[in-house]
């Protein structure tokens, strides 16, 4: 986890220039939050646990089974008590915190566990999270505590794919049978709060949820969640007093929150978002074809237009700080060898034309790209405007040529073999390549870390050569409060615990 503090850090990764408020937390009162996105439903599944969604909302709903330290790389349990193996990470014991109850009074057991997991692998459920449940082979329940968990293949570090995904938050088996329109309108999970009301396109209220099991959480009795998705207005409605909290993930603005004397933080990611280049089909089943738009690409400048400078921008795969950490640049703007390369695409008939497929508010950044690479010959790009709903089906049918996406984590796996391995649904430019497969295995499976570190210097290699992504800034899973906030924590993937938030009055 990592909390605000009244420090300062060069890398943002604990830079909140101004602390919180001073003693003991104080009980009661309301707290009103900004995330970027509302929610379709309130399946625990289809809510993604990383900081540009909705995290908040579901670990207010349901909980979390764990949570882990940024600084450490540590699992602190919370519905959990523990997560064991005895066989290298192919097969786990999952046990429950004793006593716990859903909201509605139903026992929080392993068997919802299972359920919950099930639900996600489930394909009809269509969630985000598909790739990590896939991890799973099969469970079985020993008693109403204990889960066994066997894996597909080992993987020792499967406690991240819980942590940073929805599948850290379970929902009651009873909820999720009744449908949709039930969920929607009564979630029954074992988080700090319950739905109180969703008045959708506007406002979510939550309610202490009286039966939590770690009393005296939650420190506030309640909760009113917005989404914003415009940067300048989530800013704004923080610094006027229109909220309390604001998770956020555009440079510019935690760089204007900390100028603001406004508490800040990052989660310190590898990686970062990314376009990701769709190799199965034309035009860029072609290395030639990537390898020219990796290379005409001023990064320097796309931080200048879209993040007015302030983005930290990813040079090579892992940052300095990692002990995976190689200098080998993903890649480096050649212009010249840019043209060359769309030359000799064009002499073949096959000029370089595609479409990226963006967010609303990715808007500039597919601007600063048409503009750069409007300069070059034989090279036409097309902007195609698409929403978060939409995009568990564009990945499925692969329904892209370039897509606006993410591939970030602090230790890398299981992350890295979910967005690179040829197996895996969450590979979304489709690459496969015998080397990397290799690679992203021994990285996933072994437990010696110099295995690993020569693992992970051949991944860093392959990504330099075949260009399936090009990263285009480092991840800013950010949060920004007001100076009387207190009690803010950031786990996994930016996401914030609501149950330690408090509010000076």
């Amino acid at each position: 986890m990592l909390m605000l503090s009244a420090c300062s850090s060069g890398n943002s990764t604990d830079s909140a220039t101004a602390g919180g408020p001073a003693g003991d937390p104080v009980t009661g009162g309301t707290g009103r939050i900004i995330e970027q996105w509302e929610p379709r439903t309130l399946d625990p599944a289809q809510i993604t646990n990383w900081w540009a969604n909705s995290p908040v909302l579901g670990n207010a709903l349901y909980g979390t089974l764990m949570t882990n330290d940024l600084e450490t790389g540590e699992i602190d349990f919370k519905l959990a008590e523990s997560l064991t193996t005895a066989d290298a990470g192919k097969t786990f014991t999952l046990t429950l915190r004793d006593g716990v109850q859903f909201s509605d009074g139903s026992p929080f057991d392993a068997a919802a566990v299972k359920f919950g997991w099930e639900h996600v692998k489930d394909p009809a459920t269509a969630s985000p999270d598909i790739p990590q449940a896939k991890l799973i082979e099969s469970s079985r329940v020993v008693d109403d505590r204990t889960l066994e968990v066997t894996l597909v293949e080992p993987v020792p570090n499967f406690a991240n794919a819980i942590v940073e995904t929805s599948m850290n938050w379970i929902a009651s088996p009873a909820s999720l049978r009744a449908g949709q329109q039930a969920i929607d309108s009564n979630p029954i999970g074992a988080g700090p709060y319950t739905l109180e009301q969703w008045s959708r396109q506007d406002v979510i209220k939550l309610t202490r949820n009286v039966k939590y099991y770690d009393a005296p959480l939650p420190y506030l009795d309640k909760l009113e969640i917005r989404a914003i998705g415009d940067a300048d207005q989530r800013y704004n409605t923080l610094v006027s007093g229109g909220a309390d909290l604001a998770l956020e993930g555009i440079w510019s603005n935690i760089a204007k929150a900390r100028d603001a004397g406004l508490q800040n933080a990052v989660v310190p990611l590898g990686g970062g978002t990314d376009l990701a280049l769709n190799t199965t089909k034309a035009p860029f089943d072609d290395v030639r074809a990537r390898k020219a738009f990796a290379l005409a690409l001023d990064l320097d400048g796309i931080n200048n237009a879209v993040f007015e400078g302030t983005a930290e921008l990813p040079r090579t795969l892992f940052d300095e700080s990692s002990p995976f950490y190689k200098d080998i640049p993903l890649a480096e703007q050649d212009r010249a060898e840019a043209q060359r390369l769309l030359d000799e695409l064009a002499a073949e008939g096959k000029p370089l034309e595609f479409t990226i497929s963006l967010y609303p508010s990715n808007r500039a950044l597919g601007e600063a790209i048409q503009t750069q690479l409007s300069t070059l010959n034989n090279i036409k790009v097309n902007v195609r405007t698409i929403d978060l709903a939409q995009l568990g089906q564009i990945m499925a049918r692969k329904d892209y040529d370039a897509l606006v996406a993410g591939l970030m984590f602090s230790d890398p796996e299981p992350r890295l073999w979910f967005g690179l391995h040829s197996s895996s649904s969450g590979n979304y430019s489709g690459i496969a390549d015998p080397q990397l497969d290799e690679a992203l295995d021994k990285g996933l499976s072994s437990q010696d870390e110099s295995e690993r570190v020569a693992a992970y210097e051949v991944v860093q290699q392959r990504l330099a050569e075949l260009n399936p992504l090009i990263f285009y800034t480092r991840a800013a899973p950010g949060v920004m409060a007001n100076g009387n906030v207190g009690g803010v924590v950031q786990y996994g993937m930016g996401s914030v615990l609501p149950e330690t938030l408090w509010i000076q009055k």
